[in-house]
């Protein structure tokens, strides 16, 4: 019997266990639809009961500019370039004759200040001293025959007068002897006996003023020596004084190559220096630039500039005059260079990069815009009195880095220039003055203070209202 019972329970406990598994499928089927239409059956009650906006009506975009009275005036702009320092004094020095160097400045340094006419290198002079006293004995050589052929050409100029005196005696003596021929007071053989002392006195004469001339070129030949063996003492003389090399002027020290115990030639650089009081600054200025500065007929050179010198947050100021300008321009970049002479005083080293202030032309009846404010190179907008924007064409005269001089004839006196850059800029188009941005401001601060006061008042009004309708209430 008990079996029995077993048997009729597990059918029966396997029909509840199916049956649950079915429930619980279908409850994880209908939960998340219920979920879903839950959430629709709530949204859609919002949505039906949301309030209704009113739609604001549309508004004219307005820009909140910066304005710049129109006020001509005549403006001397200055052009701000850059440049570099250089010295306009300087030299390279060599070594003018070959040797070892025996002597060094100790005061030979890069940087150091040297004194006109200091010695700086000291060359082994013997050579140079052996070849002085070389020259000078050529010399004295030369010299000394001079002496002696001009002492010869004087006897024989004084030979050749006794011999002259002879010859005239001897003339005299053969014109009596003819006479007396005639008379038959002499012979014919006396006669030629006279006419040969004669002839032969003559040509002692002759011969002597021959040796006269020869001794003379002689002269003229020794006097041609002893210019050149002079030129060579002079030469020697200089060699020697060379091996003293000295600075030509005072001077910084740029450049030091040179040592105790070297051996130089004359095509060794020992020391390169310049003068700190001759200082130039070189820039280079456009074609349009230089041909504004010299316009009307205006002499750049002489023209005083401004050069500054940056030292972090420092500003070091000085004077400068332009010196010379180059003769071409320089087809590469299309500019000039121009070389200004700075103040002694300056004290600015080879190199300096500096900034500059060059006065431009005189501009007259003109006014200074911010470049932003002009619009397709011509353009520029005027705020008229209902606050919108109005075009004019203008000539822009120069260009100042970031602003302009623009020709103030086309413009009204007083008129507001609109210098903010709007993109979407044309005329008619609602601008905002900074006077009128402040006064608007205050117009919706106070509406919008209005407002709250009002929602205020409704709120008190409403309690009351209801305060007054529980009471009624009570009393009923």
């Amino acid at each position: 019997m008990t079996s029995d019972r077993l048997s009729n329970k597990r059918p029966t406990a396997k029909r509840t266990y199916g049956l649950r598994a079915v429930l619980r499928w279908i409850a994880r089927l209908l939960l998340p639809l219920a979920v879903i239409a839950a959430t629709g059956f709530v949204f859609k009650a919002l949505v039906a009961s949301k309030p209704e906006v009113k739609k604001r009506p549309a508004r004219e975009v307005a820009y909140a500019v910066q304005t710049r009275p129109v006020k001509p005036a005549s403006i001397q702009p200055h052009i701000t370039l850059f440049g570099t320092v250089s010295a306009a004094r300087s030299v390279d020095l060599r070594a003018l004759v070959g040797g070892e160097v025996i002597w060094v400045n100790p005061g030979l340094a890069e940087g150091q200040v040297l004194e006109e006419g200091e010695a700086l290198v000291r060359i082994d002079a013997f050579d140079y001293e052996g070849a002085v006293r070389e020259a000078k004995a050529n010399l004295a050589e030369a010299t000394a025959k001079m002496t002696e052929t001009r002492a010869t050409i004087a006897s024989e100029t004084s030979a050749i007068a006794r011999l002259k005196e002879q010859a005239e005696l001897a003339e005299r003596d053969l014109e009596r002897a003819r006479k007396l021929v005639k008379s038959g007071s002499l012979t014919v053989q006396s006669l030629e006996s006279r006419t040969l002392v004669l002839s032969q006195r003559e040509q002692a004469v002759e011969a002597r003023s021959n040796n006269l001339t020869v001794l003379k070129a002689k002269v003229e030949q020794l006097k041609a020596n002893s210019e050149r063996l002079q030129w060579r003492l002079d030469q020697a003389e200089r060699n020697l004084v060379n091996t003293n090399l000295k600075a030509p002027f005072t001077g910084l020290v740029q450049k030091k190559n040179v040592d105790l115990g070297r051996n130089v030639s004359g095509n060794d650089s020992l020391v390169t220096m310049y003068d700190p009081g001759q200082m130039d600054v070189r820039f280079t200025l456009s074609d349009a630039q230089y041909g504004r500065l010299i316009s009307g007929g205006k002499d750049l050179v002489g023209s005083p500039i401004t050069v500054n010198w940056r030292l972090g947050d420092d500003i070091q100021t000085h004077r400068a005059t332009i010196e010379r300008i180059t003769p071409e321009i320089d087809a590469t970049n299309g500019g000039i260079e121009v070389f200004a002479r700075l103040s002694k005083e300056a004290g600015l080293r080879s190199g300096t990069f500096v900034e500059l202030s060059v006065p431009d032309k005189t501009y007259t009846g003109v006014i200074r815009v911010p470049q932003a404010a002009i619009y397709d190179d011509n353009r520029l907008y005027i705020a008229d009195a209902d606050s919108r924007m109005v075009s004019h064409k203008v000539e822009i005269k120069a260009y100042l880095g970031d602003d302009v001089l623009v020709d103030a004839s086309p413009l009204d006196e007083g008129a507001l220039v609109i210098t903010t850059r709007i993109a979407e800029a044309g005329d008619g188009l609602k601008v905002i003055l900074p006077g009128q941005s402040q006064k608007r401001a205050g117009q919706q601060q106070g509406k919008q203070k209005g407002n709250q006061q009002g929602e205020e008042t409704g709120k008190q009004v409403g309690s009351k209202a209801g305060a007054q309708a529980k009471t009624g209430g009570a009393k009923q």
